[in-house]
């Protein structure tokens, strides 16, 4: 991954400048050498669900060739920086930008910076501002009509990364299944699922909460069925990272890009985002669906039985990723808590509805 570029890095949104975004917009291909930024105002947003990264909108004014608004993501601060780092999701975000944005079948924002210090962490990407799409609400959940768009994106994307000319392009992220996954998620879940039991409202069936008691002895059965492909995964195919404007969507948040098993981000987006009213009996249906638009990319077969039984085992897996999330709950904004404890309920509902610990237990 390049780490240097024609502009420097800034470490701070402070040295964001109006001097230091002409230099970056007239380097995009094809910038008259005439475009200028007058005056640059930035807005610090998505304060309560940008874990992982600072956010801003640019406000720019200058030359009539330069965009209204650009937004500016940084890293997070302090104890959140070192565990992205440590999780090379701010490297992997830009790979995604640097190399892959162009050429794969799933829209995301028009990158106008991405780059990362030489010597440091830093990094800055400046992106396509999508004001003007509408951005799926994780609490409230996805509208099914919504879940076969992004399912149909991600079967594209799934498809494309297992075809022939494009099947070196996974190899460039970890395994889903990989030593962060089992040695930095699994060990905190215990913690987390205590504070859930605490903080929930929702009654836990009697085998979810075996399951749960156990899960650090079944979870790495649940990443071997969850790495049985090489497929490239979005690997945070959530609600909230997904921008919609009638039948078009543009997804975001490439920090968790990994390969695998094409169900895996499947069963994230399914048994997370969508609330249980509108999943529950949907489950076998949406993955059918997803399993149609992979095969008509025509590169060959993915059986229903092993995608049911890949998408059962990430369903008993992912269960980890809001329930960690509830480890730092005193810090967490009133909406955050919120969110995480819905969707581990359900999670929890989806697998209680599936069975889908007998897969891995």
């Amino acid at each position: 991954m390049a780490r240097t570029s024609v502009y420097p890095v800034p470490a701070s949104v402070d040295q964001i400048t109006a001097e230091w975004l002409t230099t970056v917009l007239r380097s995009q291909p094809g910038a008259p050498p005439a475009l200028q930024v007058a005056d640059v105002r930035a807005e610090q947003f998505a304060q309560d669900t940008g874990f992982a990264s600072q956010l801003y909108r640019l406000h720019l004014a200058g030359s009539d060739d330069i965009p209204a608004t650009i937004v500016a993501k940084l890293p997070a601060e302090a104890e959140v920086r070192e565990s992205v780092t440590l999780l090379g999701g701010y490297e992997r975000e830009l790979r995604f930008y640097q190399r892959l944005a162009e050429r794969v079948p799933l829209s995301a924002p028009r990158a106008y910076a991405a780059s990362m210090a030489s010597d440091s962490d830093n990094f800055i990407l400046l992106l396509e501002d999508l004001q003007g799409w509408t951005n799926g609400d994780h609490l409230a959940g996805l509208s099914m009509d919504r879940t076969r768009l992004c399912l149909r994106e991600l079967a594209a994307l799934h498809a494309w990364s297992l075809a022939r000319p494009n099947s070196d392009v996974p190899g460039q992220f970890p395994s889903i299944a990989g030593a962060i996954a089992r040695d930095l998620f699994i060990p905190l879940f215990d913690a987390g699922w205590q504070v859930y039991r605490d903080k929930t409202e929702q009654s836990v069936p009697k085998s979810v909460a075996r399951y749960a008691e156990g899960y650090a002895s079944h979870a790495a059965a649940a990443l071997s069925a969850m790495s049985e492909q090489r497929a490239l995964l979005h690997g945070d195919s959530r609600a909230d990272n997904m921008f919609f404007d009638g039948d078009r969507l543009k997804v975001i948040d490439f920090q968790f890009m990994a390969y695998g098993s094409g169900a895996s981000d499947v069963a994230y987006l399914v048994s997370q985002s969508l609330p249980t009213s509108a999943r529950r009996g949907n489950d076998e249906t949406l993955l059918r669906e997803y399993l149609d638009y992979f095969a008509a990319h025509g590169i060959g077969d993915y059986a229903f039985d092993d995608a049911w039984r890949q998408y059962r085992a990430a369903t008993a897996y992912w269960i980890v990723i809001p329930t960690i999330l509830l480890t730092g709950w005193d810090s967490l904004p009133e909406r955050s808590q919120n969110l995480c404890l819905t969707l581990v309920d359900r999670a929890v509902a989806t697998i209680d509805d599936i069975g889908a610990f007998e897969v891995v237990a």
